[in-house]
């Protein structure tokens, strides 16, 4: 039966480097864990479910979502391998899990019991302080773009998504956003009327190419993009 170590080195780059090195000291005598895969589109975790394992994506792409009683989802945050998830409930002594996820890609976990994660990383110091400080920057981080996001009209948020977008599927120097338009309002926090019209504004403008209903960007068109949120991000 392999150990922890042995599964997290089945992960690509950088991920298995950032994992290896964070339970280099978890115990090699513990096998308490399960590995597991799936496909796009899958929940995972659900909001209030018991909070009683932790979920390491060591491949692909998840999102939280925020789902309404309407029926309409908010999607507000994504996150990328490698990430764990149940980590801050553990931590902090919740029972349940504070927000619902979804796969975004095909993606691989392992999952460990949380009871064996806490008891593991509240005695090892260098593992505690690793994760504090990635949990920090963290918050820090998204708590300046939340301020930030706050001020952002529709258009100026559709062009944060784009730059996104751009820096994680441009191949050759260019990207053709794969995701349906609805699922950018959801994402954005706008309608899908708002949104349509924020796109032909960003078309008509030359930021981005409206190619037969698909959204291209090339290279050139990312970088105006960029300039003009760092100008409305430094007023």
């Amino acid at each position: 039966m392999e150990d922890i170590i042995e599964a997290i080195s089945k992960a690509p780059q950088p991920q298995r480097q950032y994992l290896q090195t964070l339970f280099e000291d978890y115990p090699s005598t513990s096998h308490s864990f399960r590995t597991e895969e799936m496909k796009t589109d899958t929940k995972f975790i659900s909001a209030n479910d018991a909070c009683n394992e932790l979920w390491i994506l060591i491949d692909g792409q998840v999102r939280a979502i925020e789902e309404q009683i309407s029926g309409d989802v908010y999607v507000f945050s994504e996150f990328q391998a490698p990430a764990l998830f149940g980590e801050m409930e553990g931590l902090a002594g919740n029972t349940t899990y504070k927000a619902t996820l979804v796969t975004s890609t095909a993606c691989q976990f392992i999952v460990l019991p949380m009871e064996n994660y806490i008891n593991w990383i509240r005695n090892d110091p260098e593992a505690l302080f690793f994760r504090t400080r990635e949990i920090m920057s963290s918050i820090l981080e998204q708590t300046t773009n939340e301020r930030t996001y706050l001020f952002l009209n529709a258009a100026d948020r559709l062009m944060l998504y784009m730059t996104n977008y751009y820096r994680k599927h441009a191949k050759d120097k260019t990207c053709t956003i794969q995701i349906k338009r609805q699922e950018i309002a959801d994402q954005t926090g706008y309608s899908l009327k708002t949104v349509n019209r924020s796109i032909k504004k960003l078309s008509d403008n030359g930021l981005i190419t409206n190619d037969r209903g698909k959204i291209v960007i090339s290279e050139r068109q990312y970088e105006r993009l960029v300039a003009l949120i760092e100008e409305k991000f430094s007023q």
